[in-house]
């Protein structure tokens, strides 16, 4: 009958109790087996049994360790294939390994989908996180993208663990309190997913408008606030976007035309909303590197895919969707883009320097600005008796007042109150009870409003002393003067809020007479030109990142597809904006950076809509 042996740690040689010694010869020295171990006769120390044999590697301890089954072992194995086995595995040769820890990332999850919280456990959890990370970790090498790619039904588990995720993190009272007390970790769970999901999606193409895994990336990324989390996200949908061009084709493969067509068409691409280009776009006001050569990813994979729309051609698509996007975000893309194409670059500063201060007479015994505000224009006034308070009263003051730094002008609280009321009386004097125009902002709101209008201005009391009376209280506006003529709301609005370097006003030579023209100080202003002609160096070799790079190439496309089919009895909405977002810097960038044009970073016919 067979018998079970039992496995002891003492050695399966027998020497005998007498002590005899059983000699081995080995170079070195003599090795003396003696009871449980050897004994070294040359090191004079005892050896354990097995020394020199190094065993079994490590990948094939990993497999028979996941293939025992045993909690302990399967705990070992997975903890060290997340530490170790970033650039070593190879799902197309361990594919045993690679199954394994879809298996065991998917266990968890598949708990949570059949309500099955009691068997859930720390053991679970961090299996299922270990094997989320090695899969990550893994999915940097391109092979095991492929295999990954290619498992059945991958996609969608990664979809389904995707949407818990995005509920757990995003969706307010989704969270189970029997799960709550790993919450940190599907947190964690969260980030490990996209960053797998994100090289895994460049194989997961055509997709169709209904695709689970796009608008599943799509809610994450309308709703977070990490970086991170947008950056990763973002790129997935990027690739989501990819079509497969038939055009590549090998002509010896058999070709299936209507089914790859209507394939294309019902791209995942024209699901996407002006909402959602919006959100997108507006990113591009951030200024940060990373943010904004995402989006610009986005955009290229956006505007330039060949998928079509409905029956029309692959360039009608495109205008489709260039409008589209236009719709949603023009504003922030001419604003943006030139800044973009030359962000990062060594320019030369277009800020005069070390300009000498001259002294010229005054021309009039007049102040350099009026006693009161100007007059609204028709147009200008029509506009504004319409608007809401208090955004009426601001849009008026910066049209009719402007920033100063000069103490020449005194505006008082009195005069500039009773300039407003004056100029909308047919707001307060209106007799219909019917009128839809809003009431003008009382007095002391008012006055509280002109110091939000213009940051720097400021309300003071000034005490006015009189030798026969009592000093009596002046309230005055510091920081603010009336314009000579009203501007538009543009560029009142701009002047209002942007820095400004404080200068010291020019002083006047009190010896000349009013008229007189100083030739001196006339020759030293005409001396002290912002460039040295002699010292411009025209041609200039500048090295592109990708963001000039891609700002370059959709500026371009924006202005030769909208700029310039304006027609003449347009509005000239999309020139109107460039101007007013490019008109104030960007012709004296060029002055100071005439490389920029030789080069062909800046095109010269973006110039004209640069010109009034």
């Amino acid at each position: 009958m067979p018998s079970l042996i039992p496995i002891t740690l003492s050695s399966r040689t027998t020497i005998p109790l007498s002590g005899a010694l059983s000699t081995i010869q080995n170079g070195i020295g003599q090795y003396q087996s003696i009871g449980t171990g050897f004994y070294n006769s040359y090191n004079q120390q005892q050896q354990p049994i097995g020394t020199g044999n190094f065993g079994i590697d490590m990948k094939n301890r990993v497999v028979l360790s996941l293939q025992s089954g045993i909690q302990d072992e399967v705990n070992w194995s997975l903890n060290q294939l997340a530490k170790y086995t970033y650039s070593t595995l190879v799902f197309e040769n361990d594919n045993y390994i690679a199954m394994e820890l879809v298996k065991y990332l998917t266990k968890l999850f598949q708990l949570i989908r059949d309500k099955k919280y009691e068997l859930i456990n720390e053991d679970v959890i961090r299996h299922s996180l270990d094997a989320l990370v090695t899969l990550r970790n893994s999915s940097q090498e391109l092979s095991n993208q492929q295999f990954l790619s290619q498992i059945p039904n991958f996609k969608k588990q990664l979809v389904e663990i995707l949407k818990f995720l995005f509920n757990w993190n995003f969706v307010a009272g989704f969270k189970n309190s029997q799960l709550l007390k790993y919450d940190d970790q599907f947190s964690e769970s969260l980030m490990y997913l996209l960053d797998l999901i994100e090289p895994l999606s460049c194989y997961y193409i055509n997709n169709s408008k209904n695709d689970p895994l796009f608008h599943t990336l799509f809610q994450i990324l309308t709703v977070t606030n990490d970086k991170y989390i947008f950056i990763t996200t973002l790129k997935g949908i990027s690739h989501l976007l990819i079509t497969w061009d038939k055009s590549q084709q090998k002509d010896e493969e058999e070709e299936e035309p209507q089914e790859e067509e209507e394939q294309v068409k019902n791209n995942c691409i024209d699901s996407i909303t002006e909402e959602q280009l919006q959100t997108i776009v507006n990113v591009l006001l951030v200024a940060d590197n990373e943010l904004n050569y995402a989006v610009l990813y986005f955009l290229k994979m956006y505007l330039f895919s060949k998928a079509l729309y409905l029956d029309h051609s692959v360039t009608e698509s495109q205008q489709f969707r260039l409008q589209k996007l236009i719709k949603s975000g023009l504003d922030v893309l001419v604003k943006q883009l030139p800044l973009l194409v030359v962000a990062d670059l060594p320019l030369s500063d277009s800020t005069p320097k070390n300009i000498p201060a001259t002294t010229l007479a005054r021309r009039t015994k007049q102040s350099g600005a009026p006693l009161t505000a100007p007059e609204l224009g028709e147009d200008l006034y029509k506009i504004l008796l319409t608007f809401p308070e208090p955004a009426r009263a601001s849009t008026w003051l910066h049209c009719c007042y402007a920033p100063s730094t000069t103490e020449e002008v005194e505006v008082t609280q009195i005069s500039i109150w009773k300039a407003y009321e004056t100029q909308f009386q047919e707001v307060w004097k209106s007799e219909n009870p019917s009128t839809l125009l809003h009431p003008l902002l009382p007095a002391v709101e008012f006055i509280k409003n002109v110091t939000k209008a213009f940051p720097r201005a400021e309300a003071k009391v000034l005490s006015v002393s009189n030798e026969e009376q009592e000093p009596k209280k002046k309230f005055i506006i510091k920081g603010i003067k009336p314009r000579q003529f009203p501007v538009s709301i543009e560029v009142g609005g701009y002047e209002a809020l942007k820095p400004f370097k404080v200068t010291e006003e020019p002083t006047s030579n009190s010896d000349l007479p009013i008229g007189h023209v100083d030739i001196n100080s006339f020759t030293q202003s005409l001396a002290s030109d912002y460039i040295n002609p002699d010292q411009v160096v025209l041609l200039k070799t500048y090295k592109l990142n990708p963001i000039n790079t891609l700002s370059h190439k959709f500026l371009g496309y924006i202005v030769s597809e909208i700029l310039n089919k304006e027609k003449p009895d347009s509005d000239h909405y999309a020139s109107n904006l460039f101007r007013l977002h490019n008109s104030y810097w960007l012709p004296d960038l060029i002055y100071t950076n005439p490389g920029l044009l030789q080069t062909g970073i800046i095109e010269p016919n973006w110039l004209k809509y640069c010109i009034d």
